[in-house]
């Protein structure tokens, strides 16, 4: 009998990957909303969406990742 997955630690895991996820082109950024980890894009890309996923399958080949296309994010000056 075989026991089902562990699902990983999205939290770790996005500290464990962000670093190298964030260098890539095009991605504006990482989270992990409700518990998923997703990636935000500038654009839609199939490129960065497989080099986001070589980036996962050395660390947590059995993660789902969510991709988001919202633009390129921008810091935003206080009010």
């Amino acid at each position: 009998m075989t026991l089902p997955k562990t699902p990983p630690d999205s939290r770790a895991l996005k500290r464990k990957v962000s670093a190298q996820i964030l260098q890539l082109p095009g991605v504006s950024g990482i989270g992990v909303p409700k518990g998923q980890l997703t990636v935000y894009l500038e654009a839609d890309s199939d490129d960065i969406r497989n080099r986001v996923r070589e980036v996962l399958k050395t660390v947590s080949p059995e993660t789902d990742v969510v991709f988001l296309v919202t633009g390129k994010f921008a810091k935003q000056d206080p009010d």
